[in-house]
């Protein structure tokens, strides 16, 4: 028997022979909250405290009258300016939010969403579409859902792939993971080639950001290797 010579490869990578993975198939629109709930800035104190505790959000968005976001009100932000409240002093949300907000436009990947909040520090963004308008808000959490569907339909997609009759492919010896994106693949097919093709149909799989191959083949037949 011998081995596919990407036996140790890292997961994140691929490798020379296999196509450059396309963008991730899940949008910001897909998973993010719908609708948005917002204040303008001239919302009190008292009403931006009661839809932060009812939303549960984390945030609330500030919008002008034509619903473009202008800023973004925190619970953080609340607390603060509660413990040094001026009592002869009506606070607004203009006053409480921070400005410009940080948002995430409907068409951006999950990948990318999440790299903006990992870079920006945050847990909550508001979503907004082509002209700057609230659309949804979107958190750590959505994503983390979104991301998981993602691994869930990959893997699925995967085994599939492998399990489609002519691909040479031992099905109890098949064994397929995929976290974040990055698949694994261990098992055994007929012939060198099927192990090969296989890895080709795999890493052209929608959404996959990474592929490491434990395969093995039972006949050298000359044909191209999975790496």
């Amino acid at each position: 028997m011998k081995h596919s010579i990407l036996d140790g490869t890292a997961a994140d990578t691929f490798p020379s022979s296999h196509p450059a993975p396309p963008a991730a198939r899940t949008r910001v629109r897909d998973c993010m909250s719908r609708p948005g709930v917002a204040v303008t800035p001239g919302t009190d104190f008292a009403t931006v405290a009661a839809v932060l505790s009812a939303s549960r959000r984390g945030i609330v968005p500030v919008v002008t009258a034509d619903g473009t976001v202008t800023g973004v009100v925190a619970v953080s932000d609340l607390l603060a300016a509660y413990a040094e409240e001026d009592p002869q002093r009506e606070l607004l949300a203009r006053d409480l939010m921070a400005a410009p907000a940080v948002t995430a436009t409907e068409d951006l990947s999950t990948a990318e969403a999440l790299a903006l909040l990992s870079r920006k520090s945050l847990h909550h963004l508001p979503v907004v579409d082509a002209d700057g308008h609230l659309t949804g808000l979107l958190s750590s959490h959505d994503l983390l859902d979104a991301l998981r569907r993602d691994d869930e339909e990959i893997r699925a997609e995967a085994l599939t792939l492998a399990l489609t009759p002519g691909t040479g492919i031992v099905p109890g010896a098949l064994h397929i993971r995929c976290e974040r994106g990055r698949v694994w693949v261990a098992g055994r097919t007929r012939t060198r080639s099927d192990a090969g093709a296989l890895c080709l149909q795999i890493a052209r799989i929608e959404g996959l950001t990474g592929l490491a191959d434990h395969l093995a083949w039972d006949l050298d037949d000359g044909g191209p290797p999975a790496g």
